[in-house]
């Protein structure tokens, strides 16, 4: 939902429709995932508190959260996949008062309405269904998102090290060339730490 939404917010104000998703296969997003599971651990005893007080957590942990994503991916895959230097209020690039505040709202809907009902309906899924069926995206997803990890450093490292080192490379390099992963990620932005 979170990248259906970032897909639309960046296609109506910037007037560039473009694929958000954080892995190779599929709209899923690993930021706005676990930033769902890090609002609801943080926030889920809160829930019964006034809403602004929700809001001004989520807009603390939320603001905090998408800073320390930034920082994550340029030390580890040597990558910018955000830059809001641009924008008034940011904090070092990597976040801004404006996107705080959208953290804010939308902890108060995540908490009061949205994971409430989830939340419900996962509770009526049988035990055994609903374990097999957990596994089972959680098997798929660490595959996409092994692979999606191994797919950057390669295109981080293709540079400096054009030549494929083994085959696994040399499958990474045929299934995601420079061409692949800049279509995927078009804003990403390698920096000079990865080289």
């Amino acid at each position: 939902l979170g990248d259906i939404i970032e897909t639309f917010w960046c296609g109506l104000v910037n007037g560039q429709w473009m694929n958000r998703s954080s892995v190779l296969y599929g709209p899923f997003s690993f930021v706005w995932g676990l930033g769902a599971v890090v609002l609801t651990i943080t926030l889920q005893r809160l829930a019964q508190r006034d809403s602004f007080f929700v809001f001004a957590a989520g807009f603390v942990i939320g603001g905090s959260y998408e800073y320390l994503c930034s920082v994550f991916t340029e030390w580890v895959f040597g990558t910018v996949f955000w830059d809001y230097s641009h924008m008034p209020l940011n904090i070092g690039g990597r976040t801004n008062v404006l996107f705080c505040f959208f953290w804010g709202v939308l902890a108060v809907v995540w908490i009061k309405g949205v994971y409430p009902f989830m939340s419900r309906a996962i509770e009526k899924i049988p035990a055994l269904a609903g374990k097999a069926a957990t596994w089972a995206v959680v098997l798929v997803m660490m595959c996409n998102g092994l692979l999606t990890c191994a797919a950057m450093l390669r295109y981080s490292a293709r540079p400096l090290q054009p030549e494929p080192a083994n085959n696994f490379e040399a499958f990474l390099d045929r299934q995601y060339d420079d061409r692949y992963v800049e279509h995927r990620w078009p804003n990403m932005i390698v920096t000079d730490k990865s080289e």
